[in-house]
């Protein structure tokens, strides 16, 4: 039996089996470089309806190889969150900010502009003791356990407001990471947890999105009632609406009760998830179909942006015998091959010179504009771009629904 990662019942269901992965970010140097795999099985919980993987890849498997690997997240809403955290929290200019992961970067610095002098960061190697250079998220959740949080907060203080911007999503123990969390902040202080919302993703059928670092995807619902079962009683949560991805945002207040047990109405979150399941198969096979038509035809297809939404979309959907490669000018990238597929990462000059077809984007709408306004000229000579999502104006789904 599968345990949940939430409310720890013995009620996991397996959605969807992905098969051997390898890890997205295990680019190769060549053809026969070995890669690592390991079982990539989505499930969800039948008592509280949160989505996770089954039998996750382990921290040290994930770990990347490189040290130019970087995920950005949107960051649109942080004007507004920290002036809601100002007005929650009455801060004072000596008030602590504390923030756990380089993704708090940058609301840190919005604090200090508002005068917050007080604002930190953990270090990976002098608070969290993290000795490999190239760890990462998935180190960090590893090292922050209760014990090295009571440590921290001897040395630095206890946190007004503590900061845990899309790390959750990738916990292997979230419970345990959560009393870490509380161990951090002051008694009646804020913690601020954010993640992304995986509505629009399952409701679209972007199987793409699901990938060995996220671990829980967790929606409005799901993530109210994991704090809840963690004993908090003062949640606000928020969406901030982004085309693609909404940023889901939970305000925790550090007090306590008795975890609340009891079982709630989860219909449309599994509703949500089997329909995300039952699409995988006939969306995979619609999508590799059109392709390998055009293929046929004699069409140079390649996918633009060389990230583990591109891997996962070439991996899951077995589209490699139709591509021509991933296009990426990302210097440590180029050269390199896709893991798995083995596809090679090829410079954004073969739109103007390779008679490509077809570029499908794997890029969020504010890359996607840059690309279409630097690439006028394929356009013109007739090219297309297409995305992979289904939530753009530009889907490819549109083409496929029209064969």
């Amino acid at each position: 039996m599968n345990k949940c990662i939430s409310c720890e019942s013995n009620n996991v269901k397996k959605a969807i089996d992905f098969g051997e992965q390898p890890p997205s970010n295990r680019y190769l140097n060549n053809a026969q470089e070995f890669c690592e795999t390991h079982e990539l099985i989505f499930g969800y919980c039948n008592d509280c309806g949160l989505g996770q993987l089954i039998n996750p890849m382990s921290p040290d498997d994930v770990r990347s190889h490189y040290d130019w690997i970087v995920y950005n997240e949107p960051e649109g809403h942080l004007d507004n969150l920290v002036e809601v955290l100002m007005a929650e929290a009455k801060l004072e200019p000596d008030s602590k900010i504390l923030g756990v992961t380089y993704k708090d970067d940058t609301t840190l610095n919005r604090f200090k502009i508002k005068g917050i002098k007080d604002t930190y960061r953990l270090k990976q190697v002098d608070d969290l003791g993290i000795k490999n250079s190239l760890g990462s998220l998935e180190s960090i959740q590893n090292a922050l356990t209760q014990k090295v949080s009571e440590d921290l907060s001897s040395k630095l203080g206890h946190a007004d407001i503590l900061l845990v911007r899309h790390i959750l999503e990738h916990v292997h123990k979230p419970q345990a990471f959560m009393k870490a969390c509380k161990s951090l902040t002051k008694p009646d202080g804020i913690m601020v947890f954010e993640v992304p919302d995986c509505r629009k993703v399952l409701e679209g059928s972007d199987h793409c999105f699901i990938w060995e670092e996220h671990i829980s995807y967790f929606t409005p619902d799901t993530l109210k009632n994991f704090l809840k079962r963690a004993g908090f009683t003062d949640v606000q949560i928020k969406v901030y609406p982004y085309p693609m991805e909404d940023s889901l945002i939970a305000i925790v207040r550090n007090t306590w009760s008795v975890p609340k047990l009891n079982k709630v109405d989860i219909s449309k979150e599994i509703a949500r998830i089997n329909n995300f399941t039952r699409t995988f198969s006939t969306r995979g096979l619609k999508i590799r179909s059109h392709l390998k038509k055009m293929h046929e035809e004699g069409k140079n297809i390649v996918l633009f942006g060389a990230g583990h939404l591109a891997t996962k979309f070439i991996n899951f959907y077995q589209l490699t015998p139709f591509l021509n490669g991933v296009v990426d000018d990302n210097q440590n990238k180029l050269n390199r091959l896709i893991p798995f597929s083995k596809l090679p990462i090829i410079s954004s000059q073969c739109l103007d010179s390779d008679n490509i077809d077809l570029c499908l984007l794997t890029l969020n709408p504010e890359s996607e504009k840059r690309v279409l306004k630097a690439k006028q000229n394929y356009l013109a000579s007739g090219g297309k771009f297409s995305s992979i999502f289904s939530a753009s104006s530009n889907s490819l789904d549109r083409d496929i629904n029209n064969d």
